[in-house]
Parts: structure tokens; C-alpha cells; sequence
């Protein structure tokens, strides 16, 4: 039996709306009971969310069934989510909508019915769309001169623009509101791509110098950066994250600071509405703590000061206590296991030497990327007694590991991890994603439980004074 997924959205009071600004996206409405029920037929979780500015939980029961009942007051384009599938939902207050999907395969045919059905039905077909429209070749894509990359994503928003128009000759126009929201997406989706450019160039192209034309920025005018009511636009939060990382990189003042305290200053710099900036600075301290909680360290009392949302207050609180312990000084948590020799191999049984950990697996391309820069950073240290390379692996088939260490004639201490990703190590340091490389020093500490990766030049000095200390 297919598993569907039956929702409808009920209004259950008078609407009475006013307009607070100059575009009709800049509707709110007196509170409006809402309610969101359906049914599942095989749930994967047993919460369903509604996503505005805040999210709404609701409860599956048993049987597959939910409801949430709640106040809306703003029209916009909100996310759905039940387990790991999300699906972006226009909703004016006062609606009546429904929805029928496969879990499996929410973005199939047209799913919904009732009210706005046309703009919900367009916002799946879009989604497909745009999953088509994915550059197939990553590496050419960002790899291009300006003018042709430029011309490139002006091409891709083209074909978005004329898929809007053929479709509405087919269905009928669109809700003036939705059609406002989602040529805003188009623009924010664009100017995505074109702040990704320097940095993907630079890294595609590392022999290659890019100088930007003194125009190329000027994408930026017309779209509204500093207003929170745009969070209805589905690709905002991305864009004021990437929007932020941007303007950073590309300011030459105070380049002895590090990145890290730059950016998070420069959220109070680039933008002045309240809710944008605790959303900002919620969303940087959790990237950073989760990809240096050494860096984190140096921002968590700035975070602390200003930050005025409680609930993202403690949430970055809480994270940060689970991250704490990997913190550079902290006694790095032991591990022992066996290598490919079949001999027990423990952290105390290398302690006097720095070490080097890379985790990885047979079926990780990132990680399989890596080995021939690690091979030469290996080599740049031979003869060194005070170095010692660690690979550990976190395969599930000890065999496919076995093979491959010994097909690629793999240099360093070869560790296989049992338990993979319920490993001690996997779960002491809180490893989610590999490849994952990690320095203890020589007194069993951490020097940096998210490491360079051996493909960074400055991982050679790292190592260097580590080991001259």
C-alpha cells in the first residue's frame, strides 16, 4: 500500500487583513485559527512540523493520524516536514488545502487540492525543476571566466521565468502575493550562485587569479537584504548566510583577525533587524562550533552578549556543551583497536608524539580524495620520530577495508574502528561526517579536534610547530 500523506489546512475564524507596506507580500492578518490535519500511512517520525518564522509542531499518532491547531497570521511560502523530507506549502491565512503524496516520493504529479492549489501544485513542479537545472558539471560550471558564468546563471533563471509563464498559460495565473514570493526566490537562487563563484573558482582554479569586474556585484540592488518578513521566500535563509560569508571574504580590512571573529562582527555591520541578526547569529555559532569548536570558543561570550532570542540562546548553550570537552587543552578521549597487522594499537600507546588521525572509509570519495595528499604530507615528515599518522577507518566491511589498505599499499598506522559509526570514536568525538582529521599533542591533548585536511597547505606548519614544541 502506498504511503499517503493527506493534509488539510482549515481556517476556522473571519479573516480580516491589512497592509502594512508598499507590496502586497507585505500582508498580515488578525490571527486566524488554523488547523493542519491528515494522516500517514507509515510515518518515518512521529512529529510533522509547519515551518513559518517559528515551526508548529504536531503530533502522529499510531494510526498515521495528526492535527495541529494553531494562529496564523502572515500569508507566505511555509516549509513542511515529516523525518527528512521537506515541502514548501503557499498559505494565506484562511485557507483550505490539502495535500496527497507518496512519502517515499512527495514531488510526484500534482498533489495538492483546495485552495491555492495551482501555487502549491507550480511550488512541486519548481522543485523538480530546479533539481533538473542542477549544473551537471560541477567543476565547469564554476570554473568558467565572469562573463560566461554570468550568462550562465542568467540562462538557468530564464528558463525558470518562461517555465512560470507556460505554466500558467496551462493552469491559470497566480495568486498576486505567490507571484511576488517566487520572483524574489528566483533572484535570491541566482544571487546564491554568483556569491559562490569567487570561492569555488579560486578553488577549482587555484593557479588561476580572479579579479571581478567592478559590476559584478550589482546583482545586490534590487533584492532586499535586511527585512525578516522575506524568511517567506524559501531561499533567504540560505541567501543572508551566503550574503554574510560574501561581504567577509571580500573586505581586505582587518585580515589579522581571524574569520571567524570578522563574520560574526560583521552581522551587526550588514544587517540592523532584530530577528535576521538572532537568526544569523544562531546559524554561525552552530556551523562553527560543528566545524572548529576551537573557533567557537573564541565567539561564545560574543554570542552570549548578543543574542537575544532565549531559544536560540539555549540551544547554542547546549551544543556547546556537548562540543566542549574536544576543545583544544582538553585530555583527548582513548581509544584501542586493532590494526591492519591484527596488533592492539591504543592512544596511550603513542603518547610523546603528536598524531595525527585521519577518519575515513573505503566508500568515502572525499576521503579516498584526500589519501594521495596525505601520502605526501606522510612523506614530507620521514625520519621524524615525534610524528605518528593515524588512519581509522570507520567501514562497516573490515574486508573492503583490509583490501584496500593493502591494494593501496597505505602508509601510517591502519586502525579499523568496530562499531563504524557507534564506535567509541565516532561517538567521544562526535564524528558525523568524514573524512575528519584530528592532532593530539604529545602530552595525550587536543590541538584540534577538526583538523586541516591534508590537501591544506598549512597543515605542514601546523604539524611542524606541534612537534618542534
Amino acid at each position: 500500500m502506498k504511503n499517503i500523506y493527506l493534509i488539510s489546512i482549515v481556517a476556522m475564524s473571519v479573516l480580516v487583513f491589512f497592509n502594512t507596506g508598499c507590496k502586497n507580500k507585505s500582508k498580515e492578518y488578525q490571527p486566524t485559527t488554523t488547523i493542519v490535519e491528515g494522516h500517514i500511512t507509515s510515518p518515518p517520525a512521529l512529529v510533522i512540523i509547519l515551518r513559518g518564522t517559528h515551526e508548529i509542531k504536531g503530533t502522529i499518532d499510531q494510526e498515521g493520524k495528526f492535527f495541529i491547531q494553531t494562529e496564523l497570521d502572515k500569508s507566505g511560502i511555509y516549509t513542511l516536514e515529516v523525518g527528512d523530507q521537506k515541502m514548501h506549502v503557499f498559505i494565506v491565512p484562511g485557507d483550505r488545502i490539502s495535500l496527497i503524496t507518496d512519502y517515499r516520493d512527495p514531488f510526484a504529479g500534482a498533489p495538492f487540492k483546495g485552495s491555492h492549489a495551482l501555487e502549491n501544485n507550480y511550488l512541486v513542479h519548481f522543485e523538480n525543476l530546479k533539481s533538473e537545472s542542477e549544473p551537471k558539471d560541477f567543476q565547469k560550471f564554476f570554473s568558467m571566466k565572469e562573463p560566461e558564468f554570468v550568462k550562465a546563471v542568467e540562462t538557468r533563471q530564464q528558463v525558470f521565468l518562461d517555465d512560470q509563464q507556460e505554466y500558467q498559460k496551462k493552469n491559470g495565473p497566480f495568486d498576486e502575493i505567490f507571484a511576488e514570493l517566487i520572483s524574489e526566490e528566483l533572484s535570491y537562487d541566482a544571487a546564491i550562485l554568483k556569491m559562490n563563484y569567487p570561492e569555488y573558482y579560486e578553488y577549482l582554479m587555484p593557479d588561476s587569479t580572479l579579479v571581478l569586474t567592478d559590476s559584478y556585484e550589482s546583482f545586490f540592488q534590487n533584492l532586499e537584504i535586511d527585512r525578516h518578513e522575506q524568511l517567506f521566500v524559501p531561499s533567504f535563509k540560505e541567501f543572508i548566510t551566503s550574503y554574510l560569508h560574501f561581504k567577509t571574504a571580500s573586505d581586505t580590512n582587518q585580515v589579522d583577525t581571524p574569520l571567524p571573529v570578522r563574520t560574526f562582527d560583521n552581522i551587526s555591520t550588514l544587517f540592523t533587524d532584530p530577528e535576521l541578526k538572532s537568526l544569523l547569529y544562531y546559524n554561525l555559532m552552530k556551523e562553527t562550533i560543528e566545524q572548529s569548536i576551537n573557533d567557537a570558543s573564541m565567539l561564545v561570550d560574543k554570542y552570549r552578549n548578543a543574542q537575544t532570542n532565549t531559544q536560540y540562546l539555549d540551544e547554542i548553550n547546549q551544543l556547546y556543551l556537548t562540543w566542549d570537552h574536544l576543545i583544544k587543552g582538553k585530555t583527548a578521549p582513548g581509544f584501542e583497536y586493532f590494526s591492519i597487522q591484527n596488533k592492539k594499537v591504543s592512544l596511550e600507546s603513542l603518547r610523546g608524539k603528536v598524531i595525527y588521525i585521519d577518519v575515513w572509509a573505503t566508500w568515502c570519495g572525499p576521503c579516498l580524495r584526500e589519501l594521495p595528499a596525505l601520502e605526501k604530507l606522510e612523506t614530507s615528515f620521514t625520519g621524524s620520530d615525534k610524528i605518528a599518522f593515524v588512519s581509522i577507518s570507520l567501514d562497516q566491511d573490515k574486508t573492503a577495508w583490509q583490501t584496500m589498505v593493502k591494494e593501496k599499499n597505505m602508509h601510517g598506522i591502519q586502525l579499523f574502528a568496530e562499531g563504524n559509526w557507534s564506535s567509541t570514536l565516532a561517538t567521544d568525538y562526535l564524528i558525523q561526517s568524514i573524512p575528519r582529521f584530528i592532532i593530539i599533542g604529545t602530552d595525550g591533548k587536543i590541538l584540534d579536534a577538526n583538523a586541516p585536511r591534508p590537501s591544506e597547505e598549512k597543515i605542514y606548519a601546523i604539524l611542524k610547530t606541534a612537534s618542534e614544541s
